[in-house]
Parts: C-alpha cells; sequence; structure tokens
C-alpha cells in the first residue's frame, strides 16, 4: 500500500481497471444515486450478475422510472444481455438532502425490503459553487455528501451485519473522492474548534465544501471499521472513482468560462469515462479479498493511503471528536441512531 501521487495518478487514469467475476446471486444490492453517472454504470454491472435485488435509489419516482428503463436497455445492448426479472430490479425514491427523506427509505426498507441486505454502495452525492442551505438547515454539500451517507450507513448496519458471516461479509461502500487530499489546509486549526460539524457549516467554508465532505467520508469509514470486530462481518470501504466525465459538475456548466475550463483540466488528465470510473465501485463492493480493504481507501481498483492529516495524530482526534460529533447530531434525528451503535459497536 502506497501514497497517491500525482504521477501515479495520472499513469492510472489511461488504464482500463478491471472487473470482478464474482457473482451476487441470491444477494440483495442497494445502490444510492443511481439515475446518471457513476451510479447508473454501477448499477448496469451489478444487475448483470443476476442480484436476487437491485434497488436503485434516485431522487423522485420520475428518475426512479427512468433509471429502471435505461437499466434495462443498457444491459441489452451493452452487456448482450437477454434481460433480468423484473422482480430483481427496482428504484425507490431516496432525496439525501432531507433527514425525513432517508428515515423514510430505511422504515419502507424494514416494512418492504427482504431481511437480507449484502451490499449498499453509496454513490449519491452532490458539488454546489454557492453556499446554499437544506430544510435542515446544514450547508448542502455537508449533509448529501456526509451526515445523510451516515446516518443511511447507520441505520442499515442491523441488515448488513444480519446478512453476513466473517467468511462472506457483507460490503458497505462509501463513493470518496481524491479531493479529500486537498481538504489538509482547511483543518489547520481544528483541535481549537468548539464543535467539527458545527464549524464547517458556516458559509466562510463554503468554497472548501466538497473536498471536506469527502474527508469526513473517509474518517467516517475508519472509525466505524475500528469498532467492528476483527475479522469483520462487514467489510467497509471508501472509494476514489478517479477523475471521471460524469454529471457531478453539472452545477459548474451554467457558467460559460467554468465549463471551458472544466473541459480542458478533464482532456488534460486523461478523465474517464463514467464507465470505467464505476468499476472502482464494483470492484469494492465485490473483489474476493475483502478483508483487505476493511477501514480502506482505493483508487484505481487498488488499496492506497489516505491523506497525510488522517494518519497523524492530530487527524486521528480529529476523527474521533467528529465520529462522536456525527453519532450525537443523527441521534437526534432518529432514535435508532444511539440504538444501533450502542447495540452492535464498541465504544473505541
Amino acid at each position: 500500500m502506497g501514497k497517491l501521487s500525482f504521477w501515479s495518478f495520472f499513469s492510472d487514469q489511461g488504464r482500463d481497471l478491471p472487473l470482478p467475476r464474482e457473482s451476487v446471486g441470491g444477494q440483495t444490492v442497494v445502490i444510492a444515486g443511481t439515475n446518471v453517472g457513476l451510479g447508473l454504470e454501477a448499477s448496469v454491472h451489478v444487475a448483470n450478475k443476476k442480484p436476487n435485488l437491485l434497488i436503485a435509489t434516485c431522487r423522485n419516482t420520475v428518475k426512479c422510472e427512468q433509471t429502471l428503463k435505461i437499466t434495462r436497455v443498457l444491459l441489452v445492448l451493452r452487456e448482450r444481455c437477454a434481460g433480468i426479472q423484473p422482480a430483481s430490479l427496482d428504484s425507490w425514491p431516496l432525496e439525501l438532502s432531507s433527514f425525513d427523506n432517508v428515515c423514510s427509505f430505511v422504515d419502507r426498507f424494514d416494512a418492504e425490503g427482504p431481511e437480507r441486505l449484502n451490499i449498499f454502495v453509496a454513490n449519491a452525492g452532490t458539488f454546489r459553487p454557492v453556499y446554499t442551505r437544506t430544510e435542515d438547515d446544514w450547508e448542502i454539500m455537508l449533509q448529501v455528501n456526509y451526515l445523510s451517507i451516515a446516518l443511511l450507513s447507520v441505520l442499515l448496519l442491523p441488515h448488513l451485519l444480519h446478512s453476513a458471516t466473517c467468511d462472506n461479509p457483507s460490503r458497505l461502500v462509501l463513493v470518496s473522492s481524491l479531493g479529500h487530499y486537498l481538504a489538509e489546509p482547511v483543518l489547520t486549526g481544528s483541535r481549537n474548534w468548539d464543535h467539527v460539524l458545527g464549524t464547517i457549516n458556516a458559509e466562510k467554508f463554503g468554497a472548501s465544501g466538497y473536498n471536506l465532505s469527502k474527508m469526513l467520508q473517509v474518517a467516517f469509514v475508519r472509525e466505524l471499521a475500528a469498532r467492528l470486530p476483527s475479522p469483520t462481518p462487514l467489510v467497509i470501504t471508501a472509494v476514489d472513482p478517479g477523475l471521471c466525465h460524469s454529471s457531478l459538475q453539472r452545477e459548474l456548466e451554467k457558467y460559460c468560462l467554468l465549463r471551458m475550463i472544466l473541459a480542458f483540466v478533464k482532456w488534460l488528465l486523461r478523465a474517464r469515462t463514467s464507465e470505467m470510473g464505476s468499476r472502482n465501485l464494483v470492484y469494492a463492493a465485490l473483489a474476493r479479498n475483502a478483508q483487505d480493504l476493511h477501514g480502506r481507501y482505493m483508487s484505481s481498483c487498488e488499496v492506497v493511503e489516505e491523506c497525510d492529516y488522517l494518519l497523524s495524530a492530530e487527524g486521528k482526534a480529529f476523527s474521533e471528536r467528529l465520529w462522536w460529533e456525527t453519532i450525537e447530531v443523527l441521534s437526534k434525528v432518529d432514535d435508532r441512531v444511539s440504538q444501533i451503535v450502542s447495540t452492535y459497536l464498541s465504544a473505541t
């Protein structure tokens, strides 16, 4: 395991990434954020492996219906598959900018979903160049990319753990970004902050919000992984899909100059297609060497080191503070959070 350098990143951007051959027959898979880009491509790959049930989430019912149609068409055209049984593919609405919507999704899964949940890929995310708050009064990237993903992960934890053994663990995959390497300067002096999340929620952090939210994801993966037994029945991984042609930067494309700059940067750095980038997600969800991926950060289907800050003494202290603040915030949203943490996770 080594650290991701610019030259290794640049080299990796141009190579084909592997696709695991493992089947998901008999398994239940949930992939968040599937109407376009990485999530849609990952759904096509997973659906082709004949899961017992694939739930592909989108922001609303209209997008859900569109995603089902597109996924089935791509399965036929691209994978040369005759199509999968209608019952094995479904799409449910999930709006991560609303805590109530996240809790409702979990309530529906409890009531209508199968008892087992083998794989959850938390792909959905957003990028906003302008500071925006949600109805829950959080900066939108902080809530969508981190807090709601953490809430969903914790609330689905019992399903993931009950579906697994150490020999055949469940998978929790959080889609992070190499942008987390750029967040370290913003955290200078964070040991003096009264509250981590409250401070990051302020407007002055808006320009750094995306990279910060992705660092918080990596810290969350490390903290959650450390609180599970070893060997673990649930493998948790943070994944960098690389620089891709996707719809994540669509907010920037409203501005002509920024759109041209972004297009040039993508050309210069050999941006991947969404399909190629999605292979990182599928690899983390299916690869056989599961225990080697637990609590790790991956790029180009390989384990690499996180940013130096998270590996430092200050960064580890920051991560622990973040964990407990996150659990405190989410417990106020849904009281199941504190119950799940006390029941299934160790305090260390």
